[in-house]
């Protein structure tokens, strides 16, 4: 009997070796067919070494042999083994600012936890948004949407993340987040909220602007108004946002409200001991800074380089010198360093560098070049295609690359065949923010904080299908309206 049950120790150890093997070996498998098996005449060897990169980043992001972290780092070993690009260019995404800014932030909340303020603003959120998960989810997805029509989706994600899993935290769900549909459908409200709220107007994101530049440039020969993006992009993004609310609020969660009413974590807020000095500052370094990056362009000529970024990062040093409680500092390096999110920031850096990759090996445009090479006119066969390169480049790189890549294609296709290429360019820059299933870009910021990359991607995948069917079929209504405004 012990020898039975020894020998079934075993051969479960020798399956669960087998199938880590499996794991590591399929990240490099796909990288080497995709190597292989693509169209020369269609795709470069850096074009082909690109995609597989992304292939090989993929599968070990869902399947986990290693660290998320660890993955995050392919795009400088691959590039430094077969010189696909511009090694620097691949170094550079590490340092970003846009890490700098998840450092910074990063600083600041782990004093939150030294303090206890974690809790308090736990304790405050319940009160304030309710304890039911379709409140949770309205509000948070809502917020979301609204804050980045306006202010960049990476400062309001670094923002809101660590607030939702403070929250977390206080009701016993931090533990155990990837298994939680509750924290994994929150998380993924920030997260696709953020997405898709980016391109309500030009202040969204970089990707707007773009657009813009080749409208002004290309299309309109005069100022594109940024009024005029607005109302006209305003009816997509209500409904696309509906649908995607609706997704959300489909998953089947494990509880219907959190433990506790809303009038008893009010009680328990009440109780809480008066806000100590070292609570004080750390929310305050916190909120000057967010409102500061908000504030950018009042002070943008004044100091030029003061990004939020380096507001946040400024901040974030402030709580190693700021004094807290009784002569002690908000924070030492001591119960900083082992706390701050590494892997998040490799992450992150793994997610630029390959929409770097894909920008600079022509993948994407190779992607582009080949999908609207046929003659398919400008019905809604066209849209769907439209919408589908933009989803997939999206989905693969970044919303800026990805607008980058589509919109001067479909503005000269669209030109060439005698369209108006304004409404397309429409279509094609909403397409271009529907990403939901990588631990890029934004998404990675949840990630880091422990949702599930496997439930990112799986959730992700009926997302895209949804934005797919949603973006063609009211972008095919949509145009009759857009196609009213004159490109001359």
């Amino acid at each position: 009997m012990q020898n039975n049950k020894e020998e079934n120790n075993i051969l479960n150890k020798q399956k669960n070796n087998s199938y880590q093997y499996l794991q590591l070996l399929s990240g490099p498998a796909l990288f080497l067919l995709i190597v292989l098996v693509l169209p020369m005449p269609g795709f470069s060897y850096a074009a082909r070494g690109a995609i597989g990169t992304i292939f090989w980043m993929a599968a070990w992001w869902i399947l986990r042999p290693v660290h998320i972290g660890i993955t995050g780092l392919l795009p400088i070993a691959v590039n430094a083994l077969f010189d696909f690009v511009s090694i620097e260019a691949i170094l550079a995404s590490y340092a970003s600012p846009i890490i700098i800014l998840l450092l910074g932030a990063n600083m600041i909340t782990v004093s939150w936890t030294l303090w206890g303020l974690d809790k308090r603003i736990a304790l405050k959120t319940l009160c304030s948004i309710g304890t039911t998960i379709s409140q949770q989810l309205f509000i948070w997805f809502g917020m979301t949407i609204v804050l980045t029509i306006f202010l960049p989706n990476t400062v309001v994600v670094a923002v809101l993340v660590p607030i939702a899993v403070s929250m977390f935290q206080y009701i016993g769900l931090d533990k155990k987040i990837e298994n939680s549909e509750v924290a994994t459908a929150i998380l993924l409200a920030i997260a696709w909220g953020a997405g898709l709220g980016g391109f309500g107007s030009p202040l969204g994101g970089a990707m707007n602007l773009v657009a813009i530049d080749y409208l002004e440039k290309q299309v309109i020969f005069r100022e594109h108004m940024f009024i005029t993006w607005t109302t006209r992009m305003l009816p997509m993004l209500i409904i696309i946002s509906a649908a995607i609310l609706l997704y959300l609020l489909s998953f089947k969660f494990e509880m219907t409200n959190f433990p506790g009413s809303k009038s008893f974590f009010h009680e328990k807020y009440q109780k809480m001991p008066k806000i100590s000095k070292g609570e004080k500052w750390s929310l305050a370094l916190f909120v000057i800074a967010a409102l500061l990056s908000f504030a950018r362009p009042l002070f943008k000529n004044i100091l030029p380089l003061l990004e939020p970024s380096y507001i946040f990062l400024l901040f974030g040093m402030l709580t190693f010198i700021v004094p807290g409680n009784n002569g002690k500092r908000l924070s030492t390096w001591e119960y900083t360093g082992p706390r701050l999110m590494w892997g998040l920031f490799l992450l992150f850096g793994g997610g630029i560098a390959i929409g770097k990759f894909i920008s600079l090996s022509g993948a994407g445009e190779s992607i582009g070049i080949i999908l609207t090479g046929t003659n398919i006119g400008g019905g809604i066969l066209a849209i769907s295609l439209i919408v589908l390169i933009g989803i997939i480049l999206s989905n693969i790189s970044s919303n800026t690359a990805a607008v980058a890549i589509v919109v001067p294609i479909v503005g000269d296709v669209m030109k060439s065949t005698g369209l108006n290429p304004i409404p397309y360019i429409y279509i094609a820059s909403v397409a271009c923010n529907c990403a939901y299933i990588l631990p890029t870009s934004v998404r990675a910021i949840p990630v880091g904080y422990g949702l599930d990359p496997k439930k990112l991607f799986s959730k992700g995948i009926l997302a895209i299908l949804i934005s797919l069917v949603v973006v063609t079929v009211f972008g095919y209504l949509l145009i009759m309206y857009w196609s009213g405004f004159s490109i001359a």
